[in-house]
């Protein structure tokens, strides 16, 4: 008895690169749920982008037939930029919670929509502590949620809403309120 024995035409370097590529593309709405996992969805896009450049570059550098498993790559390449996400909005809020000091890395757009925050910046620096302050920016300047401004800051979902809660419990304080409406007064 004869046994038919099939081979599987091996894939050249290009027909992978297509395949991968067409995986990408064709599996995108799913993509997009990888990265909301870790991120707001209106940073889906970018990083969703960011991920696209980053596979486009391996595939031009490495030999795509290397990949075993499309689907784990590109998961994995979507979930380490929506890291390189959360770690540059983490860079962006700790350049903005640090007094006297204009950061670099932020532009001049988004020091404009801050701008209610950095006159207000000194004030929370004297009543807050460093966490809470930072905590405090990544929900009202960054918008990030509770579990997103834990996953940035690496610390549980309940100790972030419970530094959030002190920092919301230390500005209501009618003495900080008063300050706070004194610069802000003096703004206009």
């Amino acid at each position: 008895m004869l046994q038919a024995v099939t081979r599987k035409r091996a894939q050249t370097e290009e027909e992978a690169r297509v395949a991968i590529t067409a995986r990408l593309n064709d599996r995108r709405a799913y993509w997009y749920a990888v990265i909301r996992r870790r991120l707001p969805e209106r940073y889906a896009d970018d990083v969703y982008g960011q991920a696209s450049l980053r596979i486009a570059e391996w595939l031009e550098k490495y030999d795509p037939r290397d990949i075993d498993d499309v689907d784990g790559f590109i998961a994995r390449t979507c979930i380490n930029c929506a890291i390189d996400e959360l770690r540059r909005l983490m860079r962006e809020a700790a350049a903005l919670v640090k007094v006297d000091v204009t950061p670099e890395a932020i532009t001049d757009d988004q020091v404009a929509a801050s701008h209610g925050y950095l006159l207000v910046r000194e004030v929370m620096a004297d009543h807050l502590t460093e966490r809470q302050h930072l905590v405090y920016v990544l929900r009202h300047v960054k918008e990030l949620n509770g579990r997103e401004i834990a996953d940035t800051l690496g610390i549980s979902h309940s100790l972030a809403r419970k530094e959030l809660s002190a920092a919301q419990k230390a500005l209501d304080k009618e003495e900080v309120k008063e300050r706070l409406r004194k610069i802000l007064h003096a703004e206009r």
